[in-house]
């Protein structure tokens, strides 16, 4: 991440974040790729691991994906037995979608390659001050 000298922006925090967030978004795709999977699957499979199974617009909601996008995502899911998708019996128009054992294990893969893009994006800062950078970001945004 090469820093502009004359750039007004570069002594702007919000310059900074933004660089920062480019640069780790392109480690992330990076890892991603070279392991042949895509960022959104990675969203999808957290998401209904953390909070379980739901409609597909409640998952499109959660992960904040486009409904038409989310259904691609999902077909590429299922055709590699990731997640199912059953007619909800409640409500035979919608479909519930549920994470695999399969997917489970492959989220669990997908963290690996997160944790060394972070690693790779955090490696000239020390424990303490990747746990100060983690504080402040955090409350930045609100968490």
């Amino acid at each position: 991440m090469q820093k502009s000298p004359n750039h007004r922006l570069s002594d702007r925090v919000l310059w900074a974040l933004g660089r920062a967030s480019q640069q780790s978004q392109r480690l992330v795709r990076r890892h991603m790729v070279e392991a042949g999977v895509r960022t959104q699957h990675y969203h999808v499979l957290a998401s209904l691991d953390a909070d379980g199974a739901a409609a597909q617009a409640t998952l499109a909601d959660r992960i904040a994906l486009d409904r038409s996008d989310l259904v691609t995502v999902l077909d590429e899911l299922e055709e590699v037995g990731y997640v199912v998708r059953q007619v909800d019996p409640d409500d035979r128009r919608r479909k519930i979608v549920d994470l695999t054992a399969a997917g489970r294990k492959q989220l669990v893969v997908m963290d690996r390659l997160i944790y060394a893009a972070e690693d790779e994006l955090l490696a000239p800062l020390t424990a303490a001050e990747r746990k100060v950078l983690l504080g402040l970001l955090s409350r930045v945004g609100g968490e």
